[in-house]
């Protein structure tokens, strides 16, 4: 027996050993992918006098800079760009297509990593990965390392935080909106870490969604107004305590530079308490920021909001690089740090300079379209659902009254282009056979046949889509959206290029400095980082 047994252990040493090995000297001990939603490369350059030398100038000043990082595909929420990252392939592989979806069979609209199979932890609310359809660059390093590797994901919401983490990590860590607590799923074999309960226990989340966001300087040392003007003294003030239930200041508190701070705080207790890049075994820690103010030009730099977003966040990606290299050393983390799609300027402002723009109301074209498929072919519920841009008809009611159901989709398709602000529709099922355009190529990329309508549209640019409140849905009708995409430590040669690159060349350009096979949806193309 004594035999067996320490075979067993020579065996596992032997194991552990050579997943050490396998990466020794030949990939970073780190990769920590920075998200920053709402980042423009505009932004960083007007700011750049403001910023501390050692935050995001030293990460743009000492990387190699992707000032045009494009994306191939139209946008369907922040969850499908982090998904883009992590996958290196477009929504139509990779299945998260928005940071929800419309369920035909009960006809709601849920989260797209919404799943009754697991409890949560910190939050009323069972998510999974299981609407990720292709592997990940974490999952492809754990199937590597055997395992070894240990990979983090932490974000403000969940549908960002999973679809970052992807299938395998260790544990996908988010902030639950009811409760306003850190939060993640049953799904994930580390539970609730310690770490993150201890952000629980100790007030730090309760302290600040009791607190008042006002500018970090004097009024006067802003380039931009404010958006809504409290006096000249304090030119802005949120109180996120004084909101009605919870939930509202938590959703407000996500919209404040406090988000980020609390982002960064787990991320450097992640990195201690998890001992991220202690070894020759790489790991992934995937954090996600946040740039928008709750104001309705949030995309903008044009308010002392925004402002004051940048430069808290400067602040705060100081303090975690200074962790990093004081834990890991910045000469042994790849940091990955990029942005999502948002629109360049509101409508208001581009009418304010007679350039053409406009909102569209998806509730009221709709509550249209239903009425005059009923004038066509009588009284019936002919669109069952609608949600980001695609229109689910109801084939079942065509069948009953014996119509054709591509003559109710070629109808729809009509009766829809006639909307102002409508660009271009499609029948989702003649989309397969089409090609050579490129703009049903980018819209072939943004749907999945599992979750995708009968009808897909596009707004003309500078058009947003707004709700029943007037407020923005998603991102303008534009058709080319960018953000930057910088590559910092680990070998990484300082140089800036406004050659355009796509989201989808982050995941593979990463799989190639460790070393480890692409994820198995990839499209994009590895980019040189080291001349």
């Amino acid at each position: 027996m004594k035999r067996i047994f320490f075979s067993i252990i020579f065996l596992l040493v032997i194991a552990t050993s050579f997943a050490e090995n396998r990466f020794e000297k030949q990939s970073p001990k780190l990769v920590l992918n920075i998200v920053v939603d709402g980042i423009q490369t505009e932004h960083i350059a007007t700011l750049w006098n403001y910023f501390d030398d050692n935050g995001i100038k030293r990460i743009f000043g000492n990387g190699a800079v992707f000032t045009e990082q494009n994306f191939d595909y139209y946008s369907g929420g922040s969850a499908t760009d982090m998904a883009t990252f992590s996958t290196g392939t477009t929504p139509n592989f990779h299945g998260i297509i928005g940071n929800s979806f419309f369920r035909k069979k009960t006809k709601e609209v849920l989260s797209i990593v919404s799943d009754e199979r697991y409890v949560g932890i910190g939050t009323q609310n069972g998510c999974s990965p299981e609407n990720l359809y292709a592997s990940t660059v974490s999952d492809e390093l754990k199937v590597v390392s055997k395992g070894e590797s240990k990979v983090f994901a932490i974000a403000l919401d969940a549908e960002d935080a999973i679809a970052l983490g992807g299938r395998a990590a260790n544990a996908a860590i988010w902030i639950d909106n009811q409760f306003g607590k850190v939060a993640t799923s049953s799904y994930y074999n580390a539970g609730l870490p310690l770490w993150c309960n201890e952000v629980n226990t100790d007030g730090t989340i309760d302290q600040l969604l009791n607190s008042t966001w006002t500018p970090l300087f004097s009024a006067f040392t802003y380039k931009y107004p404010a958006a809504n003007e409290t006096n000249k003294v304090i030119p802005f003030e949120y109180k996120i305590g004084n909101q009605k239930n919870t939930e509202e200041a938590v959703r407000l508190f996500k919209q404040t530079p406090y988000a980020n701070k609390i982002m960064r705080r787990l991320a450097i207790k992640a990195i201690k308490n998890e001992q991220l890049g202690s070894d020759n075994t790489p790991d992934i820690l995937s954090v996600k920021f946040t740039l928008n103010p709750p104001i309705d030009m949030a995309h903008e730099l044009l308010t002392a909001e925004k402002e004051d977003m940048y430069l808290r966040l400067d602040k705060e990606l100081k303090i975690l690089l200074d962790s990093v290299e004081q834990f890991v050393g910045l000469n042994n983390t790849l940091l990955v740090l990029t942005g999502t799609q948002c629109i360049n300027l509101h409508p208001a402002t581009l009418q304010s300079q007679k350039i053409n723009t406009g909102v569209f109301n998806a509730g009221r074209a709709m509550a249209l379209l239903n009425n005059y498929l009923m004038l066509l072919h009588g009284q019936g519920n002919w669109v069952t659902g609608y949600h980001a841009k695609n229109i689910y008809l109801n084939e079942r009611l065509a069948e009953q009254k014996k119509i054709d159901f591509r003559l109710i989709e070629y109808q729809a398709q009509r009766f829809m282009t006639e909307f102002q602000g409508v660009q271009q529709v499609f029948v989702v099922n003649n989309l397969q056979n089409a090609g050579g355009d490129a703009e049903i190529e980018k819209v072939k990329n943004s749907i999945h046949q599992k979750n995708s309508g009968t009808i897909y549209f596009t707004l003309l640019p500078g058009w947003i889509e707004v709700d029943n409140d007037n407020k923005p849905i998603g991102i303008s009708g534009r058709s080319r959206v960018s953000a930057p995409l910088v590559f910092f430590g680990w070998k990484v040669a300082e140089k800036k290029t406004h050659i355009p690159v796509t989201a989808t060349d982050v995941a593979p350009t990463i799989s190639q400095i460790l070393g480890i096979t692409k994820p198995n949806a990839c499209t994009g193309s590895t980019l040189n980082v080291f001349e």
